[in-house]
């Protein structure tokens, strides 16, 4: 039986959606893959339970080491955590320098040919070349046309990891994502504050507050799942958290479901709650701050 289902609208505007001709997806930018320089901000935001969100800026500083130059770069984390790191590149070809161990690793190389690999100094890591004509749809933005750099962890690495990582780099920002085994860790934004109204589902619409539309909203899906949700002759359910992304268009329509966390060996529960929430009425659009309906996207955890 479906226990309660603990739903989590959280929200993040997608695609084609314009706030005072801000530019939300990084439409039109060139360059290099991986741009090292002075002032270059992105913004990661982490997807909840995998991923932890942060800001890249590289700074104005600089490390020496023999003839050579290292751009400092300072990732903030949400917590207020930062980390330090030095980068250069020489021909298209980006280096880290590691100033534990004084040493310098490359981290893409100058000839990005899809079938490339190459190895940290130290055997920890091997890169892959996988294609540069990679997409990857974000709970923001759908990019194409990426640089898509496969990570496999080697020797000691590979208990401490147990995940290879796909790397999806755009020209002219750098990464855009990483997905560890195909899941979202996660992926970049611009850093530009958006003033956002949640999905109302009908029925909802006259409350007061956006926390008591969020409430009723989760309220209305539970019920209707919990009316649809079928076991198909001779299934037996099994015990587990799936978390989907749910996404709704423009119009109010879920116009897809994914799937970010399933139960192992799983054969319908997931199918059948896709199945459910495809045919889900429609529900009043988010929208921007001038009123413009826009696409998002919410995770909705869902425990059996």
């Amino acid at each position: 039986m479906l226990r309660n289902i603990l739903v989590s609208l959280t929200f993040s505007f997608l695609v084609n959606v314009s706030f005072a001709q801000q530019n939300l997806c990084f439409e039109g930018t060139s360059g290099s893959y991986w741009p090292i320089a002075v002032g270059h901000k992105v913004k990661y935001t982490g997807v909840s339970g995998m991923g932890a969100s942060y800001t890249s800026l590289f700074t104005g500083d600089s490390l020496q080491v023999g003839d050579k130059y290292y751009l400092k770069q300072v990732k903030t984390y949400a917590n207020g955590r930062e980390t330090v790191g030095y980068w250069r590149s020489e021909n298209q070809a980006v280096y880290y320098y590691d100033t534990a161990k004084n040493a310098e690793s490359v981290e893409l190389i100058q000839a990005v040919s899809p079938g490339a690999t190459w190895e940290k100094y130290d055997k920890t890591w091997k890169y892959t070349i996988i294609d540069t004509l990679s997409s990857v749809s974000t709970p923001f933005c759908n990019f194409d046309n990426l640089l898509e750099v496969l990570a496999e962890p080697q020797n000691e690495l590979k208990d401490q990891y147990g995940s290879n990582f796909r790397l999806y780099y755009k020209r002219g920002v750098g990464m855009v994502a990483m997905k560890a085994n195909d899941q979202m860790l996660f992926y970049a934004q611009a850093d530009i504050p958006v003033n956002e109204r949640d999905i109302i589902v009908y029925g909802c619409e006259d409350l007061s507050t956006e926390e008591e539309r969020r409430a009723c909203n989760s309220q209305k899906i539970n019920a209707y799942i919990s009316k649809q949700f079928k076991v198909p002759p001779g299934q037996k359910i099994k015990s587990g958290k799936i978390v989907l992304t749910v996404f709704v268009d423009t119009e109010g329509v879920i116009e897809e479901v994914e799937v970010l966390e399933g139960i192992p060996d799983d054969q319908w529960q997931a199918a059948e709650l896709i199945r459910i929430l495809k045919s889900f009425p429609k529900v009043i659009p988010a929208q921007a701050a001038d009123g413009v309906p826009v696409r998002i996207a919410f995770n909705l955890p869902l425990r059996f």
